[in-house]
C-alpha cells in the first residue's frame, strides 16, 4: 500500500477546532484582552472640520473681467502650500502652545511642524460645473479646544492669504502691462517719428498729394500755353513797329537813313533767330557783332533833328522787347516749374511703396498699443475691484466646533481587527498541529491512506477512567489559564485606565 500525501479539509479543520477548542479561547482572549488595553492606552484624537465657501465675484464679469485667472482647485493648492509653511506652522505652535511636552523635551521644531502638517488635511469639493465650489479644512489633535481654535486659525489664513494672492496677482498683471505699454509706447513713438521726418524730407512728392501735382502741371501747362500765346502776338508786334520804323527812317535824307535802315534790318534778323534759336548761336552772335558796330559808329550822321514819329516808333519797339523777353523768362521758369512737378508725380509710386512699409509697421504698432491700452484700463479696474474686496472670495460657511467625540481610536475598528487575530492565530496554530499529527482522524482519512479501500467495521474509542480524569484536568487547566489571561489582562486594563496611561505611538494606526 502506498502512503498518499497528507491533506486536510475542511470537515477535518472543524473537527480539528472543536477537538482542541483551547488553543483557539487561549489567542483570542489574549488578543481580546490586548485589544481593550490598545483602545485604553492610545491617546484620544478629535477632529474639527471648516468649511469654506468660494463665492463668485460680486461685479459681473461682462463688466469687469478679472486678471486672477488661476483654477481655483489650483490656488488652493498654492495656498495649501502657503498656510502650511514653517513659518505659518510654527507661529500656530507657540500661539496655542501645541506639543508641550515634546517641546520641554527639547524636541527639534521641525519635527514638530512637520507632525503639525501631517495631522492638517484639505480637501476641494467639485461642483455641478467642475468646478471646485468649496474646500474644507480639517486638523486632528488630542485637545478639543485647540483643535476646534486652530482649524479656525487655519480657515483665517486662507481668506487672508487668498485676499493678498489675488490683490497681488492684480497688481503684478497692471505693472506688467504697464511697462509693456511704456515700452510700445516709445517704439511708436519713434515710428511716428520716422513717418514724420520722411513726409517731411519727401514733401511734394507724397502719394497724398499726386492729384494736387498734377492738377498744378496742368494750370502750369495752361500758363505755358497762354505765355507762348502772348509771346506770338508780342513778337508780331515786334515785327509791325520794325517796320513801321524801317519805313519812318527810310524817309529821312543822307546816309543816317541807310545806316538806321541797315540796323532795322539786321535787329529784325536777330529778333527772329532769337525764337528758332538759343542765345549762345554763333550767327545771332555775329548779328549781334554787326548791330554793336553800327551803333557805335554811325559814319557822319546828320546832325538835323530827329524825327519825333521815328523816336516814338524806337520807345515802342524798346518796350516790345523789354516784353519779350519777361514773357521768355516766364516761359522758361514755367517750364522749370512742369519739369519739377512731373519729377515729383514720376517720383510718387516710389515714395508710396516706402511710406507704406512704414506705415504698416506704424499702425500695426499703433493697433497693438490701442489693444495693450484696452487691457491695461481693463487690469486697473480688475485691481481696484480686487483692493475693494469684491472679487471672488473665500467666505466660511461652518466655523469649527469643539468635537465632543474622539475619532480615533475607533472602539469597532480595534475590537474587529484584535478579534481576527485572536481567531486566525488559533486556526492557524490547530492547522500546523493537523498538519503535523500523523494519526488518524477518521474512517475518510483511513481510506484514503489505504488507496480507496473501505472501511468495513468502526471500533469506537473507549476511554478508562484515568484518561478520563486527564481529560478533565486538562480541560479545567486550560480554563483556568484563560481565566488567569483574562483576568490579568483586566486587571491591567483597568490600572491602566486609572493611571491615566498613554502610548502615542511613531506610525499612526488604521484604528
Amino acid at each position: 500500500m502506498t502512503e498518499q500525501p497528507r491533506r486536510v479539509d475542511i470537515q477535518d479543520l472543524l473537527d480539528a477546532l472543536v477537538r482542541n477548542w483551547y488553543w483557539v479561547s487561549l489567542p483570542l482572549i489574549f488578543f481580546t484582552v490586548l485589544g481593550g488595553w490598545v483602545y485604553v492606552v492610545l491617546p484620544r484624537m478629535y477632529e474639527a472640520t471648516t468649511l469654506i465657501l468660494v463665492q463668485s465675484q460680486q461685479i459681473p464679469q461682462s463688466y469687469v473681467a478679472p486678471t486672477v485667472s488661476q483654477d481655483v482647485t489650483e490656488r488652493v493648492r498654492t495656498l495649501s502650500q502657503e498656510v502650511l509653511s514653517r513659518s505659518n506652522l510654527e507661529a500656530i505652535i507657540n500661539e496655542f502652545n501645541l506639543f508641550a511636552d515634546q517641546r520641554r523635551e527639547g524636541t527639534s521644531m521641525d519635527i514638530l511642524v512637520a507632525s503639525l502638517r501631517k495631522r492638517i488635511k484639505v480637501d476641494t469639493n467639485v461642483g455641478h460645473r467642475e468646478q471646485t465650489s468649496s474646500f474644507t479644512i480639517t486638523f486632528r489633535g488630542g485637545d478639543p479646544r485647540q483643535v476646534a481654535d486652530v482649524t479656525n486659525r487655519l480657515a483665517s489664513y486662507f481668506i487672508e492669504n487668498n485676499l493678498k494672492l489675488r490683490a497681488r496677482q492684480a497688481a503684478e498683471t497692471t505693472l506688467f502691462l504697464q511697462k509693456q505699454l511704456e515700452e510700445l509706447k516709445a517704439l511708436l513713438d519713434r515710428q511716428e517719428a520716422q513717418v514724420q521726418e520722411y513726409r517731411n524730407r519727401f514733401i511734394g512728392e507724397l502719394p497724398d498729394q499726386l492729384q494736387s501735382n498734377i492738377s498744378t502741371i496742368s494750370s502750369l501747362q495752361m500758363r505755358l500755353e497762354s505765355l507762348q500765346t502772348s509771346l506770338t502776338a508780342a513778337m508780331n508786334r515786334k515785327l509791325t513797329i520794325q517796320g513801321c520804323l524801317a519805313q519812318a527812317e527810310s524817309g529821312s535824307p543822307g546816309t543816317a537813313s541807310q545806316r538806321g535802315q541797315r540796323l532795322t534790318e539786321l535787329k529784325s534778323q536777330l529778333e527772329e533767330m532769337k525764337s528758332r534759336y538759343t542765345p549762345e548761336h554763333p550767327e545771332i552772335r555775329r548779328i549781334e557783332n554787326q548791330i554793336a558796330e553800327l551803333e557805335r559808329h554811325p559814319d557822319g550822321a546828320s546832325t538835323s533833328r530827329v524825327d519825333p514819329r521815328v523816336a516814338d516808333l524806337r520807345t515802342q519797339l524798346a518796350n516790345v522787347n523789354m516784353e519779350v523777353d519777361m514773357i521768355r523768362r516766364d516761359i522758361e521758369r514755367v517750364k522749370a516749374q512742369i519739369e519739377e512737378y512731373q519729377s515729383r508725380v514720376e517720383g510718387t509710386p516710389k515714395r508710396e511703396q516706402e511710406l507704406a512699409a512704414l506705415t504698416r509697421d506704424y499702425n500695426i504698432t499703433q493697433q497693438n498699443y490701442q489693444r495693450l491700452l484696452d487691457r491695461y484700463y481693463e487690469a486697473k479696474r480688475a485691481e481696484e475691484m480686487e483692493k475693494r474686496q469684491q472679487g471672488e472670495q473665500f467666505r466660511i460657511v461652518d466655523y469649527a466646533q469643539v468635537p465632543e467625540v474622539p475619532v480615533s481610536p475607533n472602539p469597532l475598528r480595534i475590537a474587529l481587527v484584535f478579534l481576527a487575530l485572536g481567531i486566525g492565530t488559533g486556526a492557524g496554530i490547530i492547522l500546523l498541529m493537523e498538519m503535523i499529527d500523523a494519526s488518524v482522524k477518521s474512517v475518510k482519512q483511513l481510506e484514503g491512506w489505504s488507496g480507496g479501500i473501505p472501511c468495513i467495521t468502526v471500533v469506537p474509542l473507549a476511554l478508562t477512567e484515568g484518561d478520563k480524569r486527564r481529560l478533565r484536568v486538562k480541560n479545567l487547566a486550560f480554563v483556568g489559564i484563560n481565566t488567569s489571561v483574562l483576568v490579568l489582562g483586566v486587571v491591567i486594563i483597568v490600572i491602566s485606565k486609572v493611571m491615566g496611561l498613554s502610548v502615542d505611538l511613531p506610525v499612526r494606526l488604521p484604528f
